[in-house]
């Protein structure tokens, strides 16, 4: 409400940019729509990992110059071609403003890390590439000024365990980023 210098870096396996899922305007699917569509909305939204949209979707992303997406499919073709993930991060970096959010839907990484959520995708990122991010992140000089993480599910089954550890290792290293880019 206050302050919207700052951009959102959005992680997730669905662009969550529809106007509206099953009639419902705050829907999960919604979200990053509702996020771009308010009278006070960050200065830019960056999206990575994006492999699950709808065509209302993609063409709410091309209409936009405060949208960037690095879809799934464009981050891996470029990995197949020869370039480092350092050289992709570096693309993302140019995206963000000084102040990021990050938005961490944990389907938004590869679904070996995260079997038990709820909508998982084929594709997405490794942890270690997340990781090398918020670390690029940090170095630039960048302030992460909040983040969420969700969609991670235990489900009381033993083999969703994998997917709280996977989520707990990463809430951790994101209040460690957070402390680190804000006591500079």
């Amino acid at each position: 409400e206050h302050n919207n210098d700052f951009g959102i870096l959005h992680i997730d396996a669905h662009a969550d940019l529809r106007k509206a899922y099953q009639g419902f305007t705050q829907s999960h699917a919604s979200i990053m729509y509702n996020v771009m569509s308010a009278e006070k909305k960050p200065k830019k939204l960056v999206q990575i990992g994006i492999r699950d949209f709808c065509e209302e979707e993609y063409d709410f992303i091309k209409s936009r110059k405060d949208i960037r997406t690095f879809f799934d499919i464009e981050l891996k073709r470029r990995l197949l071609a020869g370039e480092s993930w350092a050289e992709v991060c570096k693309d993302i970096l140019e995206e963000l403003p000084q102040k990021v959010y990050i938005s961490f839907d944990i389907d938004g990484l590869d679904p070996a890390f995260c079997p038990n959520t709820g909508t998982p995708v084929p594709g997405g990122l490794s942890i270690d590439q997340v990781f090398f991010l918020f670390n690029e992140i940090s170095k630039s000089g960048r302030q992460i000024v909040a983040f969420d993480l969700n969609e991670v599910s235990t489900g009381g089954e033993p083999e969703a365990e994998w997917d709280g550890n996977v989520g707990a290792r990463i809430l951790y290293k994101l209040c460690g980023w957070i402390v680190q880019t804000n006591s500079r």
